[in-house]
């Protein structure tokens, strides 16, 4: 018995949409955000976390996430357009409320970012420093934690991290040597 054309349009558009789950679903891309960086902590079998802090960037959204004693910043991009992946750094770094400020970096490309959780009440300012001279901070934080993003030329790397009292003072200070391999 012959479909009429309205079934067959109807049938078309249901293989259609179908076919386009499957697509999305198969190559790892989301719908939302959320929904990336909810399944990329599930992949990792980390969380849910209590998302403290979103923040929009170029390629996407940095995600500054806490879960039980650990912290955590994941990245989320956009791709083709309206659809998400997730990206990297999802697996959590433990606090150590002995240490004053306890943090994360990575660089993926030219997008660097630090992150991490402030166990000392004094501290007011953290500032980053680059290999180049260059520092960041960060005076207004999200809860007790921080995320301080840059945008480099693909060399200029993480340097070190300072962290201050209300005075000025420095509090934590963990500077790395410059490396000088201009091919890194």
């Amino acid at each position: 018995m012959p479909m009429n054309r309205k079934k067959k349009l109807i049938r078309n558009i249901i293989t259609i949409l179908i076919l386009f789950i499957v697509f999305v679903k198969g190559s790892g891309l989301y719908f939302t955000p959320m929904g990336a960086h909810r399944d990329s902590e599930r992949t990792a079998h980390y969380g849910p976390s209590e998302i403290v802090h979103i923040e929009d960037f170029e390629n996407g959204k940095y995600i500054l996430c806490r879960y039980d004693k650990w912290f955590s910043c994941n990245t989320v991009n956009r791709r083709l357009i309206f659809f998400w992946r997730f990206g990297n750094q999802v697996h959590g770094w433990e606090n150590d409320v002995t240490i004053p400020l306890n943090y994360s970096w990575d660089r993926d490309g030219s997008f660097g970012k630090a992150f991490g959780i402030i166990n000392d009440k004094n501290i007011k300012k953290v500032e980053v420093v680059l290999d180049n001279g260059t520092t960041i901070y960060q005076e207004d934080f999200y809860e007790n934690m921080f995320l301080i993003t840059w945008k480099s030329d693909n060399t200029t790397d993480f340097s070190g991290i300072r962290a201050y009292d209300g005075e000025g003072n420095i509090v934590f200070e963990k500077i790395y040597p410059v490396r000088v391999n201009p091919n890194r």
